[in-house]
């Protein structure tokens, strides 16, 4: 693409955008709002209760002159380990009996998140649902039913827990300002990509001034539109129509002395 077509493109993009600029400012708008109402009234909110917990095994504690980067790689090793078994299908079928079967074992899985806080010996255990009590209640059976389970596979070991879950009070989703804002950016372009496609679609004789802008090119002939003219005309015999009844009576003295 030569800069002569990249000009032309970037002056049709441009028009378009002006010559539609209410219509998309209103599709903007109503958009936003859109998206603050789902976000405020229709969508399920959903609520986060977090805990942190330390692992460590005895296996792993080494000597000052032991090397770090042995250190480091077996901590990894025994995050990774925590990982699968706190989310094991015995973890998951222990906690769903916990709560009388109220959640099955495939939507605690959706629910819950562990993994590793910037690869270290830190576990994050986060548990999302639309009740806050009851995110708060399975973070704490899977703390307990982790420990149990800590013990009972690698035996040797500690686990300590830095945060404890907590009853949250705010929703962690939706988020309202996120979706008024992805709402107006979907309400922008998605009418300014319709303009655009009707503007390049539209077959019809454009003006000249529309000519000149968008292929800055001069104008030397152009077609009358005899009914613009026409009416413009009539509306200018209703606003004067003195000088029209003149022009007529002149027209009409000429008809008789020819």
């Amino acid at each position: 693409m030569n800069k002569k077509e990249e000009s032309f493109d970037l002056r049709v993009l441009l028009k378009v955008l002006k010559k539609h600029i209410i219509p998309i400012a209103a599709a903007a708008v109503i958009a936003a709002g859109t998206g603050f109402l789902l976000a405020e009234f229709f969508i399920p909110k959903r609520y986060t209760s977090e805990a942190l917990m330390y692992v460590e095994s005895t296996s792993y504690r080494q000597d000052d002159n032991e090397m770090g980067i042995n250190r480091t790689s077996d901590s990894q090793k025994l995050v990774d380990t925590c990982q699968i078994l706190f989310t094991s299908d015995y973890v998951f079928g222990e906690l769903s009996s916990r709560f009388g079967e109220k959640y099955t074992k495939d939507e605690l899985y959706r629910m819950v998140r562990v993994g590793s806080v910037n690869n270290t010996d830190v576990l994050r255990i986060s548990v999302v649902s639309e009740d806050p009590q009851d995110s708060c209640d399975i973070a704490n059976a899977l703390i307990d039913l982790s420990v149990n389970e800590f013990h009972r596979i690698i035996k040797t070991g500690s686990t300590e827990i830095v945060s404890s879950p907590t009853l949250p009070d705010k929703h962690t989703y939706p988020s309202a300002v996120k979706h008024t804002v992805f709402g107006a950016l979907f309400g922008i372009a998605g009418s300014y990509v319709f303009f655009l496609i009707r503007e390049l679609n539209n077959k019809k004789l454009k003006p000249e001034d529309d000519l000149m802008e968008m292929y800055g090119l001069p104008v030397y002939a152009g077609i009358p539109d005899f009914k613009k003219a026409e009416s413009e005309r009539r509306d200018e015999e209703l606003i004067r129509p003195e000088k029209y009844s003149e022009e007529k009576t002149a027209g009409a003295v000429k008809g008789k002395r020819r």
